[in-house]
């Protein structure tokens, strides 16, 4: 049985994964997909957040020509709110990234 709770989650996930299915031309394995979808649940799903950013230009073509050195630096530049970098901004999004590259699902 599908509990209440169980629903509302995938409905508010729901957004964010179409997200990166829809943005994201090349095969991911599962620990990539994960990891992207957490991170346009945090930074948001649109232009102005996942759908326009420096990470998914560079996950789809990684010698594409951005601000950013690689796609570890692209990431990780999401650590800022109203201009100033978070300390757990930071420390979200390094837990994204080892997800992402290493497979690494630990809590923040």
């Amino acid at each position: 049985m599908v509990s209440a709770a169980s629903i509302l989650f995938e409905q508010d996930l729901s957004p964010f994964v179409n997200a990166v299915r829809s943005n994201i031309k090349v095969k991911l394995k599962q620990q990539q997909f994960d990891a992207l979808v957490m991170l346009a649940f945090n930074i948001g799903a649109g232009a102005n957040g996942f759908s326009g950013s420096s990470v998914v230009k560079l996950v789809n073509d990684p010698e594409v020509k951005t601000n950013y050195k690689n796609l570890e630096a692209a990431w990780k530049a999401w650590s800022k709110s109203q201009g100033k970098v978070m300390k757990g901004l930071e420390n979200r999004r390094a837990c994204e990234w080892s997800v992402y590259s290493q497979g690494i699902y630990k809590k923040w």
